[in-house]
């Protein structure tokens, strides 16, 4: 099947995704999902900014909340207590620097990583789907393959099943949620089943917070992908890369609550 433009396959992406992939099964090049990385990074670099001072609010918040659970928890020594509590006066300082000067190198050493982080969880990702589609179905899909269509797939919505880390968001989800942020002046904004639970720490609402509709949008078009490659049907592609993900959400879950009860 013939190659198509990268900005046709973008447009396809949101609108026809069964047309998205078409090509990919005859090789990719690095412009393939270096272009779609690069406007990851932008978009996870620039539209955070605008809502910076909520997130450092919200960051200080959790600190202060953690600061108190650590105090009041008897199963700590005082020396524990106080080797704890230092760290935490550090990362407090850290916040507040960072408020102060944004604009300071060491406040800046992060952007770089950015591209990294990204590129390093896609590989992650595309390493697991590449062992069920090659060793699980018998394809012969090259890795920059299935890597252009997880990659392409973040301009949706990243991954999430690390949380909070840099892929778990994508560049339409941030498009739509940070306005939205402003207007709530809450970075806790998720559009999922998560809504429904109110115990923040719970197994359960840090699973279903996963399930956002960015998220699920996603995934599914990661396994409309998925399907083009192995020749698959569109069911199978997305169960191919639904299951590996939704196990993955519940490992992360799980080290959430196992890390809200060693705190409190």
């Amino acid at each position: 099947m013939e190659n198509i433009s990268l900005i046709q396959r973008i447009v396809n992406l949101f609108f026809t995704p069964s047309k998205a992939f078409d090509g990919l099964s005859n090789g990719v090049s690095y412009k393939d999902w270096l272009y779609p990385l690069l406007i990851v990074t932008a978009g996870i670099a620039i539209l955070p900014l605008f809502y910076r001072d909520i997130s450092i609010d919200e960051g200080q918040y959790r600190l202060i909340q953690t600061e108190r659970a650590i105090s009041n928890n008897p199963d700590y020594s005082d020396e524990q207590k106080t080797i704890m509590l230092e760290k935490i006066s550090g990362y407090q300082e850290k916040v507040e620097d960072a408020r102060e000067n944004p604009w300071a190198l060491r406040n800046l050493w992060g952007y770089p990583l950015i591209p990294v982080s990204i590129f390093a969880m896609t590989a992650f990702f595309s390493a697991i789907l590449l062992m069920v589609g090659n060793f699980g179905m018998g394809g012969q899909v090259k890795f920059f393959q299935i890597f252009t269509v997880v990659m392409m797939s973040y301009l949706i919505s990243g991954n999430g099943f690390f949380m909070n880390s840099i892929p778990g968001v994508g560049t339409l989800e941030l498009m739509v949620k940070t306005p939205l942020i402003l207007m709530k002046d809450s970075t806790n904004l998720v559009l999922s089943p998560g809504l429904m639970f109110d115990e923040i720490d719970s197994f359960f609402k840090q699973f279903l917070n996963q399930l956002d509709v960015f998220r699920i949008w996603g995934m599914v078009v990661m396994g409309f992908g998925f399907a083009t490659l192995y020749n698959k049907s569109t069911a199978t592609g997305i169960m191919a890369v639904g299951l590996p993900w939704l196990i993955l959400v519940s490992i992360g879950a799980a080290l959430m609550k196992a890390n809200s009860m060693v705190i409190g």
